[in-house]
């Protein structure tokens, strides 16, 4: 598919469907900022949902307070009733949106429909994206075993595939500064490891044996580096247990900086050290590398963080065929096939290499 000619267009308002939490917001960064260059005068709003595990932080925790975006419309949980998607329906004809660029995950054929259908009502009568004929609802295979990134197969929704792409994220100044203050007068602030236990399905998560492991003997090798942590609240207790692992100063930062803020802290880390999960997105956003452990829920490369020096760990061996439009497959117990020597020595590899810049 040929890029859309860039033509300024003339819309008052444009309204984005995207549905997910933290990584889904993340891998949005470079569609938005096309959809941002293409519509520089219209309100921005983007039509999400609220994430149906109570823990994971909703997509607007990420692109809120951005230039990307302008506002965000909420979808009821589960789909809800008629009358709350009425309520919906009703706010988005009050917008009055003359688009609508579909960034959703691929669904089938029949929900295609169904959404069509609802935008219609909405009053929506332009949509990017949306239509199955297009080829957006499958992923691409780049190489073998290997598929294109989410990143990539929105921007190719959107007619941008040959675009490079934009990770410009706009921080605020105040948010780098309380980014800075967590960490002032921190031992471990010279040089440290961003690490994460998040793992909000039982198939991605490794273990707290193997993190243990791997922590126990990078904290060996280099006793003075410093070990920070993030993620939800609900994540401390388990995160502290293991941070007991580790020989040089930690920080426990999980409850206490929502994701924009745990972007920041990561940014002068050495490399992110954890699960595939919003927490590796939100490193790899800021430019620091990710040694990342995958099951093999999702198509190895849909998700994996953007970046050239990261060390990802995937099941390759668990590879059951399965349809282009598949974005996941049965992950079942593939994680556990991964072995910590393994990720021990890429991240000493990791930590002997020259700093980026």
């Amino acid at each position: 598919m040929k890029d859309k000619p860039f033509v300024a267009p003339s819309d008052r308002s444009v309204l984005i469907f995207r549905r997910g939490s933290i990584g889904d917001a993340v891998v949005s960064v470079p569609a938005l900022n096309e959809i941002a260059r293409r519509h520089p005068n219209a309100q921005r709003w983007i039509l999400t949902n609220l994430p149906v595990m109570e823990t994971a932080a909703a997509l607007q925790t990420v692109l809120k307070n951005s230039t990307l975006v302008h506002g965000f419309i909420s979808l009821p949980p589960g789909g809800g009733g008629l009358a709350s998607l009425w309520a919906v329906i009703r706010r988005i004809q009050a917008l009055g949106p003359d688009r609508l660029i579909y960034l959703s995950e691929p669904s089938g054929f029949s929900a295609r429909i169904k959404e069509w259908l609802f935008f219609r009502l909405c009053g929506i009568h332009d949509m990017d994206g949306i239509y199955p004929a297009g080829g957006f609802g499958t992923y691409r295979q780049v190489a073998d075993g290997l598929w294109e990134a989410e990143s990539s197969r929105l921007l190719r929704a959107i007619g941008a595939e040959s675009a490079i792409p934009d990770w410009t994220f706009p921080f605020l100044d105040s948010e780098r500064a309380e980014a800075a203050s967590h960490i002032a007068g921190w031992p471990g602030r010279s040089r440290y490891i961003l690490f994460s236990l998040g793992a909000k399905l039982p198939d991605k998560d490794w273990g707290d044996a193997n993190w243990t492991r791997v922590l126990a003997a990078l904290s060996q090798s280099a006793p003075d580096l410093g070990l920070l942590a993030i993620g939800a609240a609900d994540e401390s207790a388990r995160t502290r247990r293991v941070l007991a692992a580790w020989r040089g100063p930690t920080l426990d930062l999980c409850g206490r900086t929502p994701p924009r803020i745990s972007a920041l802290v990561g940014e002068g880390a050495v490399f992110y050290l954890g699960h595939d999960s919003g927490p590796m997105h939100l490193a790899a956003l800021v430019g620091t590398p990710c040694i990342a452990v995958f099951s093999a829920r999702a198509k190895p490369g849909v998700w994996f963080p953007r970046g050239q020096r990261n060390r990802i760990f995937y099941p390759w061996a668990a590879e059951p065929g399965t349809p282009a439009r598949a974005g996941f497959r049965s992950a079942g117990t593939s994680i556990g096939t991964i072995e910590p020597d393994q990720v021990i020595a890429a991240a000493i590899e990791l930590l002997a290499t020259p700093a980026r810049s």
